[in-house]
């Protein structure tokens, strides 16, 4: 693989939308494969004329057709994006730079991460983490940097993988969350906080579910502690499950792993899957990092405010057109 290259990153088995998902995704947001391929030359000659972010070849259309479908085929808000995207890859880059280390390795054994192989019958994407016994008896373990940047690539991968949904389920299964491991998790709200900014503020996927599983009692605190972070919509899309069966009601059984009724591979096949996935793409998630952040000491007008672009996430000052 060429690292510096447009090309689509390895993503071993997980397959892309099928042939009639993708149809309806772009019927969805009224879109055409003409129509997306005028609009991606328009995004290209806009990003020509903005020196501070990176001046793409044709090779990037497929890229850039993502945040087109993303955008719901709205041009501006595509152009939004973009310059939210690269600006956060300049002003955050230690999130977006999380190369192999003991680190990386030893969350993998700590946290049970996967991606779904095939997509929902509704077009979605979903991943699904458990947290271990052994991190939620010793929270000194866990290390919330690494795991917020590899969730970072994760959706990094996907956004650069023609065919692929732009809607995502997200499911974490707390069955091992204890009330040590949430003050761990407290201790770091600021990276949550800059994370999650970058995940909704930055990224044009669509996160139509985030489903809590076997949620201690404790959740009802951690949900209210980190609403306020959360755009509205997404704020009312967790949905608190106290058993497996309570999630079945919400997602097709078929598609879920083996180990949680469904007929897939198990949860940690899927883990093991992602592991591959991470280390085959590092060096391509690594250089991506390199051509898409933003040149600030190119940008007309000088750098963007700490308020337009900050932990807040927020960006009152936009010059796109």
């Amino acid at each position: 693989m060429d690292a510096g290259a447009a090309c689509t990153p390895f993503l071993h088995d997980i397959k892309p939308l099928p042939e009639e998902q993708h149809a309806a995704l772009l019927k969805k947001v009224d879109a055409t494969p003409e129509s997306l391929k005028r609009d991606v030359k328009i995004l290209r000659e806009w990003l020509a004329q903005q020196p501070h972010l990176p001046q793409l070849g044709e090779d990037f259309d497929p890229w850039l057709i993502r945040f087109l479908i993303g955008s719901k085929n709205s041009l501006q808000r595509a152009k939004e994006y973009l310059e939210k995207y690269c600006t956060s890859r300049a002003q955050r880059a230690e999130l977006y730079t999380q190369g192999p280390s003991p680190g990386v390795e030893n969350l993998f054994a700590l946290i049970k991460s996967g991606v779904l192989p095939v997509t929902t019958p509704q077009g979605t994407r979903m991943v699904i983490t458990k947290f271990t016994k052994e991190v939620g008896e010793d929270p000194s373990k866990m290390d919330w940097g690494i795991y917020f940047k590899l969730t970072v690539h994760m959706a990094d991968v996907f956004l650069g993988s023609e065919g692929h949904p732009v809607d995502a389920e997200i499911c974490m299964d707390l069955e091992h969350f204890t009330v040590a491991l949430n003050n761990s998790f407290v201790a770091n709200l600021s990276l949550f906080r800059q994370f999650v900014d970058t995940a909704q503020g930055s990224v044009p996927l669509h996160y139509k579910a985030v489903h809590l599983v076997n949620a201690p009692g404790i959740i009802k605190t951690v949900i209210a502690m980190v609403r306020p972070f959360l755009k509205d919509k997404l704020g009312e899309r967790i949905i608190v499950h106290d058993t497996v069966e309570s999630f079945h009601k919400c997602v097709d059984k078929a598609c879920l792993p083996s180990d949680y009724g469904g007929q897939g591979k198990t949860l940690q096949q899927m883990c093991d899957d992602w592991h591959l996935i991470i280390h085959t793409n590092m060096p391509w998630i690594l250089a991506r990092q390199a051509k898409l952040a933003a040149d600030e000491s190119k940008r007309v007008g000088g750098k963007p405010r700490q308020d337009d672009f900050g932990v807040e996430g927020s960006f009152r000052k936009l010059a796109v057109d």
